[in-house]
């Protein structure tokens, strides 16, 4: 009993409380990561001190912190339940909680943080959900079982609207749903201007349901699987197995197409629930996608490798690395998957030629600079918002600087034009894979640089095609 009440009082320690609180809410760490740091530290200072009952006070803070831990990332995960179709009301949501929820029951979601660029919100636009984030004390207003309507062309939600004002909403919502119809059922031709100029549109995907929704809305390939859909729910490293079957699942429902898969992209508003990492100051620009995979090579991007290869047997693949800054990080990532095909083949796996290998064009050295990388790279794909946010020293998750990102398109834009011009040269293709190809400010100019793709939320497809297809 007195064992008991000696961890009861280790685990109402206020000062351990508190700054796991602290963690969380200053630094946006995880519950499970805050107090594996928090105990860390504790644990580390008791050592110091060389005293033998503290050693003992060790022992017992690591097993009830790994205790907590395992009770956070297991079975009783901090899961949002809704049974019933809803509108989603939230200070600030995950990407793991928004992806434990069936998205059928997910009318629309209101945030008061969020940017416009971080991964939650692309992942809801992809699968045509409304949002509207930076709402602030507004949610404070709002009580569960409240009516609402959510105007996201406006930026606005209604709270307890009037019978009268709820019908008027219908119909918008009914007249938009019917051009969107219309939209839809023109989809699969080919996005052209009225001039001849054609470009590709490729879908991003990283879930069964988006797949289902580029294949609908005319997609004519995808332009960035997210390979993270393998990692996200998971309490642990899944298998090469596990990988092939489910990125297979995927690439099963445009069978025939081109599908570009994006190594491993964890970071900053992506962190693995099962993987516990020492805390950085500016995670955006640390220990993330490939700089973090290959430190942890054999659990993370050897089995992935190895699914994707395999796959690549029936499917038209190629494979995208994220996160490159320099000549030697390309290397250094080719020689892996080089080594890992060569194995297969050794094995006994019967492949093709390898892959094209690509990279993402989202760090600026690599954008300011691509006659480093021409000679070597078959491929590659600008990821305009990670490059939007290091261009403009803004984090993409931060909403009180989102306004910068808007302002990152024109510099945008001048470094595509120029990059194009020189990978042409080497008939190396280039896309668009960031906000940026949906953007229809933009998107004439981007024709006129001759993009080869721009790859988008499958939900954007359609209306993207047809204002392409009223340009001059």
């Amino acid at each position: 009993m007195e064992i008991y009440e000696a961890h009861i009082e280790i685990l109402n320690d206020p000062e351990l409380i508190s700054k796991t609180i602290q963690s969380i809410e200053e630094e946006g760490w995880s519950a499970h990561t805050a107090l594996h740091k928090v105990a860390t530290e504790y644990c580390e200072v008791l050592k110091s001190l060389e005293d033998s009952y503290l050693m003992g006070r060790i022992e017992d803070i690591q097993m009830l912190s790994q205790m907590i831990i395992g009770y956070l990332v297991g079975s009783e995960k901090n899961e949002i339940k809704l049974n019933k179709p809803s509108i989603l009301v939230a200070e600030k949501l995950t990407t793991n909680q928004f992806a434990a929820i069936k998205s059928e029951f997910i009318l629309g979601i209101i945030m008061a943080k969020g940017g416009t660029t971080d991964h939650l919100m692309i992942l809801a636009k992809a699968l045509g959900i409304p949002s509207l984030i930076n709402a602030g004390p507004v949610i404070e207003k709002i009580e569960t079982g409240d009516k609402l309507v959510l105007d996201t062309l406006q930026s606005t939600v209604y709270i307890e609207p009037s019978p009268a004002f709820i019908e008027t909403s219908k119909k918008s919502k009914e007249n938009l749903e019917q051009k969107q119809r219309e939209q839809i059922a023109s989809s699969h031709e080919p996005a052209m201007t009225k001039s001849g100029v054609k470009v590709a549109i490729h879908a991003n995907i990283g879930s069964v349901l988006e797949a289902q929704a580029a294949k609908t809305n005319g997609a004519e390939g995808i332009g960035l699987l997210r390979s993270e859909l393998c990692f996200i729910d998971c309490t642990h490293f899944p298998s090469e197995n596990k990988q092939y079957e489910t990125y297979k699942e995927l690439l099963d429902i445009l069978p025939k197409s081109l599908h570009t898969i994006r190594l491993l992209d964890f970071g900053t508003d992506k962190p693995l629930e099962f993987l516990s990492l020492d805390q950085e100051e500016n995670p955006a620009m640390g220990l993330r996608a490939l700089r973090l995979g290959i430190t942890y090579y054999n659990q993370l991007l050897k089995p992935q490798i190895r699914a994707i290869l395999r796959l690549s047997k029936e499917y038209a693949i190629r494979i995208l690395c994220p996160m490159i800054a320099t000549p030697a990080d390309f290397n250094q990532i080719y020689q892996l998957i080089y080594s890992e095909y060569t194995q297969l083949k050794k094995e006994g796996v019967q492949l093709n030629k390898l892959v094209p290998i690509g990279i993402m064009v989202e760090i600026p050295n690599v954008a300011i600079h691509p006659e480093l990388f021409l000679d070597k790279v078959d491929f590659f794909s600008f990821g305009t918002n990670d490059l939007s946010q290091f261009l403009m020293a803004a984090d993409r998750t931060n909403e009180k600087v989102a306004n910068y990102l808007i302002e990152a398109n024109e510099s945008l834009l001048m470094l595509i034009n120029e990059f194009t011009k020189k990978a042409y040269k080497k008939n190396k293709p280039v896309s668009i894979c960031g906000e940026l190809a949906s953007d229809t400010s933009s998107i004439n100019k981007l024709l006129q640089m001759n993009i080869d793709a721009l790859s988008i939320a499958p939900a954007l497809i359609p209306e993207t095609k047809e204002f392409i297809r009223s340009l001059e």
